[in-house]
């Protein structure tokens, strides 16, 4: 009998590393989880001459324990080792929570993320120095070598060793302690836009709220070839700065109010917290009927259209590209949980099956969090591809929708009714809703409730607004006041209970009276409001026609005066000059109206003129000029530096005018895009700037540009007059920037009072 032995191809090599890590973003996680792994305090990620791609390097630093001679040679080079697998082991034996004082829970322990250096580049020098050690031990590889010959042996492959001194020129930086990696020969070409999109990744990888304070962990961004562009931003422009440290980033810390729910899971209990815009709805504590699960925590926040606006205007990015509900375990997030298109709950394909009853990834943003010793929740060895489906993941699915969502959708869907046609409820008639919400999960838990807190406005509120439903009402009440352990809570409820079935009975009679008003109020108000939509269609063609007409005919009487027929004179000129301005404001009114809701007699109004022009923009001229822009191939964007709003009292047709004029005057000079970048100066000054990579404006038609009938673009030079004379006649200033390396830039100050 003879003994054979298994012998290992050199191709192994790809596939349990490029086949596996797929993505240039994850390969960096896997090789910032490593730095985490190593209890490193900070992860610099380097990059080097990436506009220049033959000579780019991708480094990875941190100050963490680094290796010795002993974990290169019988850790690092054996494959699939994990010491990492070895010290949770022992986690299993003794309490987690004694030890993860001394170093933290690990992020993998799989002992591939090693490979993720082969997915950025073909060479590698990985220089470490443990804190014992007096010199740096150090691994130079070419991973080509590993592709030449298939039928070569992985372990036949040479990687060249040798130590060198703290000092020597060969380190690019001084090692006190800690690992240095040198990524060169890059597979992918790097530039700014992609290492901003890896910084965005890198913003969702740690969470802050899973790692103990004593155990901070900072990972920071060094591309010194981009320091110039990062001038150009201010520090609350984040999201456009490459160099710097990476923001994790937690909703709540946002400061943006919503409605959020909050679910922890112990081994004996399940508690769940319910609150709307910072103020308490109710707590529920009730046995955990999902035995396995322990040690997890549930946070989601509805993103209703205000928090949605916010978040963007801090991030930077909209919620649907940043992404939803991320799965982190021990503070270090999983891949692709959460990221923008993944579907991991289930969420888009539920809510096809009730658009208005359920909530989507769109709706959502939030974090399932898994701590300590779990070895049922690890990731399969690919790893863009989550977590190995075990029964305790099909468990967390299952808790995540019955405890989170779907009592998450019974306040913001029962008792907002956001996505309706109907008018949405107030916040009052929302908490009075959310009170008969609790006693039907209580009677939903398939386990003893423990207890149950509650607002108590939410009582007062049923009495008052909720009337027609006394008898369910008291009903729920009396199902409440069964858990309810307090004396003083119950005490409560029977005067609530006696409070509501008095307002009950003498209400009856007048309800009848009442319902036969409304219903004549009803009828009124159906005509009203079809008088109205009449009206306005009818007045919207006929501004339209009216104004037509009149723009052909002050043209016409333009010209005449330009070839000075007779009535060439000062007063005849500001007499066309006031017709026009008026034509443009009916035009405005025209396409603007069917969209307002501003009152259409008002001159005036009072708002944030920030948000004004970027809903104008975004859902009315972009819109109605779809065609126009398609044609041109062009774009036009919003920006809003930092969290800016600019509250005043001013006119909105005259801005829709400024708007319409100077992106117009953009598509005639044969712009792709068109930017309206926003800010506030000293809360007394709001700066709008409307930048294009147009044909741009020389030195010798600047001076011109605002003369009444001067038009550089073939159109009738009356556009950026009146623009002008807005601005000016309302205390504010424009200027011009023809410097740009292409297009032009107008800048409008707009100073308090409007």
């Amino acid at each position: 009998m003879e003994k054979l032995q298994f012998s290992v191809s050199s191709e192994l090599k790809n596939i349990i590393g490029r086949e596996l890590i797929t993505d240039d973003f994850i390969a960096i996680s896997e090789l910032v989880k490593n730095s985490f792994d190593a209890d490193a305090k900070k992860v610099e990620i380097v990059f080097e001459n990436t506009k220049n791609n033959e000579d780019a390097t991708i480094g990875v630093i941190d100050d963490g324990d680094g290796m010795t001679y002993e974990d290169l040679r019988n850790k690092w080079l054996l494959v699939a080792y994990s010491k990492k697998v070895e010290l949770q082991k022992e986690l299993r034996d003794e309490d987690y929570r004694s030890k993860i004082g001394k170093r933290r829970i690990f992020a993998g322990a799989k002992g591939i993320g090693r490979f993720s250096c082969d997915k950025l580049g073909s060479k590698l020098d990985l220089l470490t120095k443990s804190e014992t050690e007096k010199f740096v031990n150090v691994l130079k590889m070419d991973w080509n070598k590993f592709e030449e010959n298939p039928n070569t042996k992985f372990q036949e492959i040479d990687v060249i060793y040798e130590q060198t001194s703290v000092n020597s020129d060969k380190i690019p930086r001084k090692i006190k302690k800690g690992t240095v990696l040198r990524i060169s020969c890059l597979r992918d070409q790097w530039n700014r836009l992609k290492i901003l999109k890896l910084k965005r990744h890198l913003q969702r990888l740690i969470n802050p709220a899973q790692i103990d304070p004593s155990q901070e962990f900072s990972i920071y961004i060094e591309a010194k070839e981009y320091e110039e562009d990062d001038k150009k931003y201010k520090p609350e422009e984040d999201s456009e700065i490459v160099n710097g440290f990476v923001r994790n980033v937690l909703f709540e810390n946002l400061g943006i109010k919503t409605t959020q729910i909050n679910v922890k899971v112990d081994k004996e209990k399940i508690c769940t917290e319910l609150s709307d815009k910072g103020e308490f709805i109710y707590r529920l504590e009730e046995d955990n009927e999902y035995e396995p699960l322990q040690e997890i925590n549930i946070r989601i926040f509805f993103l209703n259209p205000v928090a949605k606006s916010a978040f963007t205007k801090i991030m930077g990015i909209e919620p649907v590209n940043y992404g939803s509900v991320f799965f982190y375990r021990n503070g270090i997030k999983v891949n692709p949980y959460g990221n923008e298109g993944d579907d991991w709950l289930g969420l888009d394909r539920r809510k096809t099956q009730g658009t208005r009853r359920f909530l989507g990834n769109r709706d959502l943003m939030g974090r399932i969090e898994v701590s300590g010793y779990q070895p049922a929740f690890r990731e399969v060895s690919s790893r863009d591809r989550g977590l190995v489906e075990t029964e305790e993941y099909k468990l967390l699915k299952d808790l995540f929708e019955d405890k989170a969502l779907k009592r998450l959708e019974k306040f913001v869907i029962e008792g907002i009714n956001w996505d309706s046609e109907k008018r949405p409820k107030d916040p009052e008639e929302v908490k009075a809703d959310s009170f008969e919400i609790i006693s039907q999960l209580i009677g939903k838990t398939k386990r003893e409730v423990r207890n149950i807190e509650f607002n108590r406005n939410l009582l007062e509120i049923f009495a008052e607004k909720q009337i027609e439903k006394t008898p369910e009402i008291i009903d729920n009440i009396d199902s409440v006041r069964k858990i309810v352990e307090n004396k003083e809570d119950k005490a409560y409820i029977d005067l609530q209970v006696k409070a509501v079935r008095s307002a009950f009975r003498s209400l009856q009679k007048a309800k009848k009276d009442l319902e036969k008003e409304l219903q004549q109020k009803e009828l009124f108000l159906q005509y009203v409001a079809q008088e109205d939509s009449g009206d306005i269609a009818a007045l919207q063609h006929q501004i339209g026609l009216c104004a037509d007409v009149i723009n052909s005919h002050i043209i016409s009487l333009k010209g005449r005066i330009e070839r000075e027929e007779q009535i060439s004179n000062k007063s005849l000129e500001d007499l066309v000059d006031a017709v026009l301005m008026q034509t443009q404001i009916i035009n405005s009114i025209a396409s603007f109206l069917p969209s307002a809701k501003f009152e259409r007699k008002a001159q005036e109004i009072t708002s944030d003129l920030v948000s004004y022009v970027k809903q104008y923009v975004e859902k009315i001229y972009v819109p109605l000029n779809e065609a126009k822009l398609k044609k041109q191939g062009a774009n036009v964007n919003v920006i809003i530096n930092g969290d800016a709003t600019f509250e005043c009292t001013f006119n909105p047709y005259k801005f829709v005018i400024i708007i319409d004029n100077l992106i117009s005057n953009s598509i005639k000079a044969h712009a792709q895009n068109i930017i309206i970048t926003m800010s506030v100066q000293d809360k007394k000054t709001l700066v709008l700037k409307f930048t294009d990579d147009g044909d741009g404006i020389s030195d010798e038609v600047l001076p011109k540009v605002f003369n009444f009938g001067f038009s550089s673009t073939g159109g009738t030079g009356i556009g950026l007059h009146h623009v002008k004379e807005i601005v000016e006649d309302d205390g504010g200033s424009i200027f011009i920037n023809n410097k740009l390396k292409k297009g032009v830039e107008f800048i409008i100050e707009v100073k308090k009072p409007c």
